[in-house]
């Protein structure tokens, strides 16, 4: 059975964990697989692709989540 998939934007900021520097923030627009905000942001999938979009070598990143926009369903996928 196909499940949606829906187009999300995602607006965020990263630091190092334990840093009292200010967060940087960056833009990231992806997919996720469900529209609720909150699945969304404790998603380890979402999360995988906010380091990797932040491009740092610290894998342990303190994020925050600034907005999440939800563009609406954007198709459907059978995984």
């Amino acid at each position: 059975m196909p499940n949606p998939i829906y187009r999300v934007i995602i607006e965020y900021g990263y630091r190092k964990k334990g840093s009292s520097r200010h967060y940087q923030f960056k833009l990231i627009d992806t997919f996720a697989l469900t529209n609720d905000v909150k699945m969304i942001q404790n998603s380890a999938e979402i999360r995988r692709k906010l380091i990797r979009n932040a491009k740092t070598k610290h894998k342990d990143l303190d994020i925050t989540f600034k907005n999440i926009y939800v563009e609406g369903q954007y198709g459907q996928t059978v995984y």
